[in-house]
Order: C-alpha cells, then sequence, then structure tokens
C-alpha cells in the first residue's frame, strides 16, 4: 500500500542572491552521493523556454530552491554540480534550460529512460515514485506559471518533493539495472542524452504546424509560413506562449481562407479578439505571404508522416516493410523488456525501412543509434 507523501519540514528559502548561492553551494559539498536535479519553465505561459526554478538535492545536504531570476551568475553552483553525477526524470525537458545558466551534468542517471529500460509500464515521476518506493505523490504543479513572483508554498512544496527523492530512486532503479545486465545499456542511454541537440531551423518549424497538411496552394503556404513567422516575432517580443497569440488552427483558417476585407477576417471561425482587433497587421501579413508562395516538392526524398496510409500512397513496397518491422521490434523488445521506441526510435526504422541500406550496421550507427540497439535489432535489417 502507498503512503501519501508530504513535506512536513520548514521549507527552505529561494536563494536569490550571489552570497546565498555561495553558501549553498558550500552546504551542497558536504552532502554524499548522487545530486537529484530539477528544473521548472513557464512554458504554457512564456515563449521563453528558461528556467525559473531550479532544485537541487543531495543526501545529508539541505535541498536548494534557485532563482534563476534573481542570480546572474550560477558558477559557484556549476563548479560543485560539474563534479558529481546528476540524477534527473525526463532530463531532455531541462537538459536546455540548465545549460543556458552554465549548468551542464558530468554524467547523468534519468529515471525516465531506466524505466523504459526495464519496461514499467508507467515512467512518470510520480508512477516511478510509487511502484519503487511505495510512495503516492500529489497532483503537481509542473504546468503553473513558474515565472510568477513570489512563488506559492504550495508550488514550492511540490518543487521538493519532486527532488528530494531522486537519489533514492536512482539507487533502485540502478539495482533492478544490474540485476537485469542493463547498465551498460543505460550508460550509453544516458550518453546519448547528455549530447547538445542542434536547434531547429527557425525559417522551417512552421512546416510543423498543426493542420498545415490541409493547405493545397503555394499561396496558403506562403501565407502560413509568413503567419507564423508574425507569430513567432509577437511571442519573442512579448514573451508569451505562441498559442496565447494564435492557436495553430487559427493561423491554419487564416491560410487557407486568404481574407482581404476584415470583416472577412472576423468571419472565420473562432478567430480571437486580438487579432481581429489587429486586422490590418495581420491581413497584410497575409497577403505578403501568399504573394511569396511556397512550393513543396512531389516526392520528398525521406519517407512519409507516420500513418500507413501515406506510405501505401508513396511506396506499397516500402509499406509492407515498415509494417514487418514494426512488429518486428515490438516482439523484439517485449523479449527484451524494454519500449519499443527505446529499442529504436520510430525515425530510425522508418529511414531503413523506407531505404534499406546494404551496410545496416553502418546506417544504424549514422543515424545515432547506440551500440546496444544496433547489437539487438541488426538481424531485423538483414545485418
Amino acid at each position: 500500500m502507498s503512503h501519501e507523501l508530504h513535506w512536513d519540514a520548514a521549507l527552505p528559502d529561494v536563494v536569490d542572491t550571489a552570497a546565498e548561492l555561495e553558501q549553498a553551494a558550500r552546504a551542497l559539498r558536504d552532502g554524499e552521493g548522487p545530486l537529484g536535479v530539477d528544473a521548472e519553465r513557464a512554458g504554457s505561459y512564456r515563449y521563453s523556454q528558461r528556467a525559473y526554478l531550479v532544485q537541487v538535492y543531495r543526501r545529508n545536504a539541505p535541498v536548494l530552491l534557485l532563482d534563476p531570476i534573481g542570480i546572474d551568475d550560477f558558477s559557484p553552483l556549476a563548479e560543485m554540480l560539474g563534479a558529481e553525477q546528476w540524477v534527473m526524470q525526463a532530463a531532455h525537458n531541462d537538459l536546455d534550460c540548465l545549460a543556458e545558466i552554465g549548468l551542464v551534468p558530468p554524467d547523468l542517471f534519468d529515471t525516465e529512460i531506466a524505466g523504459q529500460l526495464l519496461g514499467l509500464e508507467r515512467v512518470g515521476l510520480a508512477s516511478l515514485v510509487e511502484t519503487q518506493l511505495g510512495y503516492a505523490m500529489r497532483k503537481g504543479h509542473g504546468q503553473a506559471d513558474w515565472s510568477r513572483r513570489p512563488l506559492r508554498r504550495s508550488w514550492l512544496e511540490y518543487a521538493v518533493l519532486d527532488v528530494s527523492l531522486l537519489p533514492d530512486l536512482e539507487e533502485e532503479l540502478a539495482e533492478k539495472l544490474a540485476e537485469a545486465g542493463k547498465t551498460q545499456w543505460a550508460r550509453e542511454e544516458f550518453t546519448h542524452q547528455m549530447r547538445q541537440r542542434p536547434a531547429p531551423d527557425p525559417q522551417m518549424r512552421w512546416l510543423r504546424t498543426n493542420g498545415a497538411g490541409k493547405l493545397r496552394t503555394n499561396a496558403q503556404r506562403g501565407a502560413l509560413r509568413a503567419l507564423w513567422l508574425y507569430r513567432d516575432e509577437i511571442a519573442s517580443t512579448r514573451d508569451v506562449a505562441v498559442h496565447r497569440i494564435a492557436r495553430d488552427p487559427i493561423l491554419v483558417e487564416m491560410a487557407k481562407a486568404l481574407p482581404t476585407t476584415a470583416s472577412q477576417l472576423a468571419a472565420l471561425p473562432d478567430m480571437p479578439r486580438p487579432v481581429v482587433a489587429q486586422a490590418g497587421k495581420w491581413l497584410r501579413v497575409i497577403e505578403r505571404g501568399a504573394a511569396d508562395p511556397v512550393a513543396l516538392p512531389d516526392r520528398p526524398e525521406g519517407p512519409p508522416q507516420r500513418s500507413l496510409r501515406a506510405w501505401e500512397n508513396r511506396d506499397p513496397e516500402a509499406a509492407k516493410r515498415w509494417t514487418a518491422l514494426r512488429e518486428a521490434l515490438a516482439a523484439r523488445a517485449d523479449e527484451l523488456q524494454v519500449w519499443p521506441q527505446t529499442l529504436l526510435t520510430p525515425d530510425v526504422l522508418a529511414d531503413l525501412a523506407w531505404a534499406p541500406p546494404q551496410d545496416p550496421r553502418g546506417r544504424l550507427a549514422e543515424l545515432g543509434a547506440r551500440p546496444w540497439q544496433i547489437e539487438h535489432t541488426l538481424d531485423l535489417f538483414g545485418g
């Protein structure tokens, strides 16, 4: 039976000055073992993906709550954190915002990835804490507006609990990985996770707009690109999440209709009031975009989207290979007791299904597959 988790002790003060940071770094040095590290952002409210709170915990040391708004230089803490293993949950969500303030792990243990490698059904933090440690966590505040000040007490309690059990969770999961003979697999995955990922080209991100496939003409696509970039510019300037300016379906609706008057724009479904109020600006963007049409290639080089119908329309034989490989990968993953997408990412699988290489091992490595993944999937591709 799980016991509900509470934070009964006094909450630590939020560190928001250079002097307090120096003192906090010294306290951390007196602790033992790996460092639980977490960060809170405000992605649902802000354009920026910066960290608005950083939490660090080490056994026999106090939980640190650090306010990046008030601290310009994290180097005293970076020196300490740069010498010990970090334990994080879903590290890919926070590594970039931590790197922005100079905090980079020398070694990493990701509890979410560990759970996937162990084939656990649910790998969210609350699920892992409950199944591995026997504690039930209350519903959190991960989607709160962490840019607000002062931070609410309930949010700070959540932040403390979010990080304080990570070292215990690492100990439990590391032992199970060792028992399953998967320690090396985990090391390879954690190392891969720490590598810097290239930022997507902002001029091309508009192609991923939800609903863009509904547009049929080059002028419509040109309008969508212009609308997307205009929305992005507004959101960046105001530091507001893009969906609070206009959601993707609104952009697609405007691009599809290509309105030329304020009344036509206002008549479109669910048009936000701020957009209607600034109709002249949005109409000029639409006009400019439609005059700069975007032609998409009739037959892109790579595999189509993850839709069997799209594969069958493009290349029926490739669709058969893709279906067979997905089934084979799922069976292999079940045999190894790992998540299929952890055994091999869908993008890598699709690449080899679309254009079977003469050297599957080399292609897998080129696409970033780790040695353990290649070892356990190479035969699926005839290698």
